[in-house]
């Protein structure tokens, strides 16, 4: 059991060299872990100092038997929200998310908003967070904002918008992915996917990319639980592997660093 200790909280400050909260387009390859590569996500600008606030919940019903004890719980329903404030009132992009896609155009300086009520798109999401060496960050895969008030427009207050994003499970069944790390060891490698998809030849030699995190200092990489010979760390995000031979069927990827060894990661050799 953990004790007390300052290296075990922080604060909730925006990563200054992300903004704190970026966008992504559907189909984009999502980061992986705290440090993985969010370069295809947009910024948008500043956010209030109120933060970013959870407001999900998770409700249940009490049932009693017939003495009057509670015997079960069972969960009624779970959201997973967060709430914001955005200050880019001359920001197209803020205002694509407040208003809609369709519904903002951009002639040189001139930003013209047309409010006709449609929902917003869904798509990925992106919280960024650090305090010193500690990080966090939030991944939304499935994001959308369903309540936006604009703050009154007053000669001594920012133009802004408080947005409520509310998140949907993606095909994993995950609504947000979290992590955190506090800075105090390395961490062991994280496969986010393998590139190009389909099966592998069972002879061997194939190119494989996997991207994720953490693959500065990899020791080696199994397949299957055969070492790979030729492997090449590209950055921290990204790592190159020669398949081994293999016989036919499912196997697991597995990086390992000083700090341990990956989750496994899902591919199939063909018969």
């Amino acid at each position: 059991m953990a004790g007390a200790s300052v290296a075990k909280i922080g604060v909730g400050a925006p990563n200054r060299v992300t903004g704190g909260i970026m966008v992504f387009a559907p189909g984009d390859t999502l980061p992986v872990g705290v440090s993985g590569d969010a370069s295809a996500g947009t910024k948008l600008g500043y956010v209030a100092d109120d933060g970013l606030r959870p407001s999900g919940e998770r409700s249940s019903t009490d049932i009693f038997d017939w003495a009057g004890d509670l015997i079960y719980s069972p969960q009624d329903q779970h959201s997973a929200q967060f709430q914001f404030k955005l200050y880019g009132a001359f920001d197209a992009d803020v205002l694509t998310e407040v208003f809609g896609e369709e519904n903002v155009t951009t002639v040189g300086s001139l930003i013209t908003v047309t409010e006709t009520g449609s929902p917003l798109g869904v798509h990925p999401w992106l919280f960024d967070m650090r305090d010193g060496g500690k990080k966090a960050r939030f991944v939304v895969p499935e994001g959308q904002i369903t309540a936006a008030t604009e703050d009154p427009l007053i000669r001594n207050g920012l133009q802004a918008f408080d947005c409520t994003l509310t998140c949907y499970k993606d095909e994993a069944g995950v609504k947000v992915y979290r992590y955190y790390d506090d800075g105090s060891s390395p961490a062991a490698p994280i496969i986010g996917s393998a590139a190009p998809t389909g099966t592998i030849d069972a002879d061997g030699g194939e190119l494989l990319v996997l991207t994720g995190a953490n693959f500065t200092g990899t020791t080696g990489v199994k397949v299957g639980g055969t070492d790979v010979l030729d492997f090449q760390i590209v950055n921290d995000q990204t790592l190159t592997i020669i398949t081994p031979a293999h016989a036919a069927g499912a196997v697991t990827i597995v990086a390992t660093n000083a700090a341990g060894a990956s989750a496994g990661f899902p591919v199939t050799y063909a018969a």
